[in-house]
């Protein structure tokens, strides 16, 4: 969950301290406190807040061990705010917190999905080690990279991981692995077990040899083993034999079975083969050809009701043309009657207001128009200053006398000084120049502005570029034409991929299973054939059948004499006389009541098996049939599937690639959204650069200073301008400050003679002022000069009333004109309306809009009934032509069905399937008998009739009893030869007595137990070094491209584009990190300085952060002094690099120098963080 605010209640120095997260516009957060503020203290307070404050903790030293509390509101991934509270205790620690009062609240309750939201599902550790990176962790990683030489494995699984020292723990784990065992180590311990093992076996045989005594007890022991092995060969040789016989009785009356069948078969043989389900398909057939023949009548008929009614149809094409038109008219016309009466109305007025205006008019200024008179009405200023010229003439007059003496002395005592003349500068011009500086200084150093954003751009181009190559596009444009599809869609598709997949491998588990016990069925039914013959209730039942039928024709023949006794032959054996013939079915019969008796449960585990083998033939058949449709609907889904990204524009891939696929389109949209986002911020100030050197320049050449004429988007000129602006802004303040100082001292000078004159030249002009205002007033009223001031002010009130009334005039003809031009603008429009449907003038344009009104609405219902009978016009004939299609296809399958049949007639099809199917039942049994064969026997049908010419069940089963007899002496004589070949043996290996071979084998256990408890460490080792070696190839080769293009960008944005991008070098065979400088010289990672190799760790850790961001979206990114090994310049780009990073996810840098927050302010503006301060 991403952090919104801290609240350390009760915790280590702080005692309600918050820290708001959630302020400004910016992800990224820097955490300043100098030494002794609390830092660490925050710092555990945030990992204790998630995963709870441990027993012996160090930040109780303030507050009471149960009085500690942390509290902290965060995001939830939906974006809503949810608070928490930690106490320190056993049991459920954690709390919810109101969010609005910031205190416990009893009634929320802690799911058990919000405690994993806090850890992420991590351990405290893993945790740390993931999203957090002290300055002792960078500068392990850094160590670690160096170490590693660059193996990319190690560098990339560490930075993923946030773990160190991978390639150590491989080295130390085959270290350890080879002090227990190397091929070519001499000391390891499973070698020197092993030397002395083969040492110590060798002096037991030597110890165990005696010349004359072992060599006759050796020459018995021998003899009495090759007699044991003589015997052995003879009774293998007999139980073959009869396994021989037993398989011979078994596929004897199965051979009989056999040759009824192929006969059977045979009487089928101008029968075609058809397929099982030519039936269904034949019904199948039919129905759809039915179905498309009254689908064919129905989109007759409605093609035949659509033409009818598209003949009835009447449309106004005129009117629905210039349907706008007439609607603008017609509502015009709506609105033309109100403006008719306002017109009489005005006219009224009008009338009105001439007359009372000619009668003032004629008695105020007789012989004058109304405009001579209106232009008299003087304004309310003027009336002012009519009132002052009145009462300021009078006393002017006596005040002038006296002043005109002094101003004549004055005149002649200051005739003869001289005023320096002086051009003041315009203060607009200077306030002009002025805000152009300021203009532009604000804009900042622009050459070098443009130089840092076409950097960026040049470095997002080839970031694009690299990210393009690995979605497989050229350029951006194709990139936005693909469709991608939606993760539902993806994820339904893989969904049911895996269900197919999952069904396919169930049914071949079941394949597998049903094979074992068929196997195993088979396996059985050749066991119980093997032990002897097996009778069953069926054969029992045949061969009392046989005797029955023998005593019957005995009966017929010799005691009825119904039937002459040559006649009998027929049926049975003619080689026999019919009452031996008797006597043998007789015996047949009661042997094999007495063998089923004897041997039940065997004829029963004999039916069983057989039965069971049907049953899982049976439904071996049927899961081969389930899974031949699963495969074709799963490739029928494929196809699909490709067709679906064809069209999309995407590439032709499995979902789950598919869904990386997207994600990195994603990601490049991203990158060509920020390039043009470059693009326009350094077409911007190329713009503002190019306006503030064109307003500087106008404002000097205004001024008539010199300036340069500039080259096309030359910005460099602007600095000079500047320098040139502000030089001439000092100038003129001189200038300015020396000329008042001047005129400051001819003024003392002559500060009585201009007090004298400028109060004369007052009084003659104020006097001269108000003589002329009052005659203009005399003539301007229509009064006599003589007249008295109370009449000048009636005239005035009688003026300013025909004033009113002249107004009020001018505003009602004006009026009157706009209704006027909106009456004609209406019957012009009716014209034109009527001229565009070819119609003549109206004369009464209220009719002619109410008709236009309804032709309007007729016309386009007319034209809506015409396009719903064309869209039914068309379905009726697609319906026609499917139908007429589907029939012909119906048609074609029955001829195919037909031809396959060997018929003429649809009708004769039926008979002709049920023979075929009683063949493939005959094929069917035919198959059966011959796979019980093939279960029986391994040898060919042909074999099996050579080896049973010329013998009879009868001579099958005494050969078999003489092998049994003679099995059983032999086994007595193979008892014999083991009890002597044992009592030799024995005595050979008691003959050796000395404690030198007790030694040797006490020494040779010794080794043995040294060898055996050494082999199982030296496994573990083996396989652990074996599995983390797999390990980092595997997550090298799942995560190498997209983790070195992230890093790439991290690590040129860290290095201020000194090292272009990262690299896998594979020359060496095993996969090494490089980076590339400007020019691309590679750079290997020993070769870097250490800072260097710090950043590039960073790099690593920001780009696995990003890629795994969305297992862990909201989990902010915490840096305590990470920056400390990294000076000012590469601080600057390690703010930008984290802002870019902060775009996505919080981070959260934790700091003791001050100096960080200035400089991430020049690097990145106040905008782009957040400060904050313990």
């Amino acid at each position: 969950m991403k952090l919104l605010k801290l609240l350390l209640l009760a915790y280590g120095p702080f005692t309600g301290k918050a820290m708001d997260f959630s302020t400004g516009p910016a992800n990224l957060h820097v955490i300043y406190g100098p030494n002794e503020a609390g830092k660490s203290s925050a710092l555990r307070a945030m990992m204790d807040l998630r995963f709870g404050i441990p027993v012996r903790s160090s930040d109780d030293f303030l507050h009471a061990t149960g009085d500690l509390r942390i509290g902290g509101i965060f995001a939830m991934a939906n974006g809503e705010p949810i608070g928490f509270v930690r106490r320190k205790g056993k049991g459920a620690t954690l709390a919810r917190l109101n969010v609005l009062t910031e205190q416990p609240d009893q009634s929320l309750v802690v799911e058990l999905g919000h405690e994993r939201g806090l850890t992420g599902g991590l351990e405290r550790a893993e945790f740390e080690a993931m999203f957090g990176l002290t300055h002792a962790r960078l500068r392990e990683g850094g160590k670690v990279l160096l170490r590693g030489e660059g193996d990319l494995g190690s560098a990339l699984f560490e930075a993923s991981a946030g773990t160190s020292g991978i390639a150590t723990l491989l080295a130390a784990l085959e270290n350890d692995a080879k002090k227990f065992y190397s091929p070519r180590a001499q000391n390891a311990v499973i070698n020197e077990a092993r030397r002395r093992l083969d040492e110590q076996r060798q002096a037991w045989r030597e110890a165990q040899t005696k010349p004359a005594e072992w060599q006759s007890l050796n020459r018995a022991h021998d003899a009495a083993a090759t007699a044991l092995m003589e015997v052995t060969t003879t009774l293998e040789r007999l139980r073959r034999r009869e396994n021989e016989l037993i398989e011979l009785r078994t596929v004897e009356p199965l051979l009989r079975a056999h040759d009824a069948a192929v006969a059977l078969l045979a009487s089928f043989a101008e029968v075609p083969d058809l397929p099982e389900q030519a039936r269904e398909e034949r019904l199948a057939a039919s129905q759809e050809l039915d179905h498309a023949e009254r689908s064919l009548r129905e989109a007759e008929v409605e093609g035949e009701r659509c033409a009818h009614a598209l003949g009835a149809l009447i449309l106004e094409p005129l009117v629905l043309e210039h349907a706008a038109a007439i609607e603008r008219f017609v509502s015009g016309v709506a609105a033309a009657a109100r403006h008719r009466i306002e017109v009489q109305q005005q006219n009224a007025v009008i009338a009105a207001l001439e007359a009372d205006l000619g009668l003032a008019i004629a008695r105020l200024a007789p012989g004058h128009d109304m405009r001579e008179v209106l232009l008299a009405v003087p304004s309310a200023a003027d009336r002012l200053l009519l009132d002052d010229h009145l009462m300021q003439g009078s006393r002017l007059r006596d005040r002038l006398d006296h002043v005109r003496q002094r101003a004549t002395a004055l005149d002649q005592a200051l005739a003869s000084d001289h005023r320096e003349s002086w051009l003041p500068i315009d203060p607009g011009s200077r306030q002009q120049i002025m805000t152009a500086v300021r203009h532009a200084q604000s804009l900042g150093d622009v050459a070098r502005r443009q130089k840092e954003l076409d950097q960026q751009r040049r470095e997002l181009e080839l970031l694009l570029e690299r990210t393009l190559a690995d979605v497989g596009l050229a350029t951006d444009q194709a990139l936005r034409r693909a469709q991608p599809l939606l993760d539902a869609q993806i994820a339904h598709t893989r969904q049911k991929l895996i269900d197919l997949d999952e069904q396919l491998r169930k049914l071949r588990n079941e394949q597998e299973l049903v094979g074992r016990d068929l196997d195993g069925q088979r396996l059985r039914l050749r066991q119980l054939a093997a032990e002897g013959e097996v009778v069953t209730a069926e054969t029992l039942r045949q061969a009392r059948a046989k005797r029955d039928e023998s005593w019957t024709a005995i009966r017929k023949a010799y005691i009825d004499q119904t039937q002459r006794s040559d006649q009998l032959a027929l049926g049975f054996d003619t080689g026999r006389p019919m009452p031996e013939t008797f006597e043998v079915a007789l015996s047949e019969a009661d042997r094999q009541a007495d063998l089923l008796r004897a041997d039940a449960k065997r004829a029963a585990g004999l039916e069983e098996c057989t039965g069971r083998i049907e049953q899982m033939e049976a439904r071996r058949a049927d899961i081969e049939r389930q899974m031949s449709r699963l495969s074709a609907d799963r490739g029928t889904m494929l196809a699909a599937w490709a067709q679906r990204l064809k069209e999309a524009g995407l590439p032709d891939l499995d979902p789950e690639p598919l869904r990386e696929w997207q994600g990195r389109r994603a990601e490049a949209l991203q990158i060509a959204e920020r390039v043009a986002g470059l693009r326009a911020a350094g077409d911007r100030l190329q713009e503002e650069a190019t306006n503030a050197l064109g307003g500087i320049r106008s404002a000097l050449i205004k001024l008539g200073q010199p300036v340069a004429e500039p080259e096309k988007a030359d910005v460099a000129l602007l600095s000079s301008l500047i320098d040139q602006a502000v030089a001439y802004e000092s100038k003129a303040v001189e200038a300015e400050a020396a000329h008042h100082a001047k005129e400051e001292a001819a003024k003392v000078q002559r500060v009585e003679r201009q007090e004298l004159d400028r109060s004369m030249a007052e009084m003659e002009a104020e006097l001269r002022r108000h003589q002329a205002a009052l005659q203009q007033w005399y003539a301007r009223l229509f009064l006599a000069s003589d007249t008295i001031p109370d009449a000048i002010k009636v005239r005035l009130d009688e003026l300013d009333g025909v004033a009113r009334k002249a107004t009020a005039l001018g505003d009602a003809k004006q009026r009157r004109a706009q209704v006027q031009a909106i009456l004609d603008d209406v019957a012009a429009q009716s014209k034109d309306v009527a001229a565009l449907l070819d119609a003549p003038a109206p004369h009464m344009v209220e009719d002619f809009a109410d008709r236009l009104r309804g032709r309007v609405a007729a016309a386009r219902i007319a034209e809506q009934e015409r396009a719903t009978l064309l869209r039914d016009q068309r379905k009726a004939e697609e319906k026609r032509r499917g139908a007429a299609s589907d029939g012909a296809a119906q048609h074609a399958i029955l001829a195919r069905l037909c031809a396959a049949a060997g018929v003429t007639r649809v009708e004769d099809l039926p008979q002709r399937e049920e023979s075929a199917l009683r063949k493939r039942e005959a094929s069917a049994t035919l198959t059966h008998v011959r796979q019980q064969i093939a279960a029986a026997s391994s040898h060919s049908i042909e074999e099996l009739r050579q080896r049973l010419a010329g013998r009879d069940a009868a001579t099958i089963e005494t050969q078999r009893e003489q092998c049994r007899s003679e099995l059983t002496i032999r086994e007595k004589e193979q008892a014999a030869a083991r009890g002597a070949e044992e009592q030799t043996r024995l005595a050979l290996n008691a003959i050796d007595s000395s404690d030198r071979a007790a030694r040797a084998r006490e020494a040779m256990e010794s080794a043995a137990a040294r060898y055996r408890s050494a082999i199982r460490p030296w496994a573990r080792l083996k396989l652990a070094c074996a599995l983390l070696q797999e390990a980092l190839n595997r997550f090298r080769e799942r995560a190498q491209a997209p983790m070195i293009t992230k890093a790439s960008g991290y690590f040129a944005l860290i290095t201020g584009g000194e090292y272009e991008r990262l690299i896998s070098d594979d020359t060496g065979g095993q996969p090494r990190l490089c980076a590339l400088r400007q020019g691309g010289t590679p750079v290997a990672v020993e070769e870097m300085s250490e800072g260097t190799a710090d950043q590039l760790f960073l790099a690593l850790r920001l780009a696995a952060l990003d890629i795994r961001r969305e297992a862990h979206p909201q989990m902010p990114l915490v840096l305590d002094d990470a920056l400390m090994t990294s000076d000012d310049r590469r601080v600057a780009h390690i703010f930008r690099a984290l802002a870019r990073f902060a775009e996505k996810g919080q981070v959260l840098i934790f700091t003791h120098h001050r100096h960080l927050l200035d400089i991430g302010r020049t690097a990145l503006g106040d905008q782009a963080f957040v400060s904050h301060h313990l």
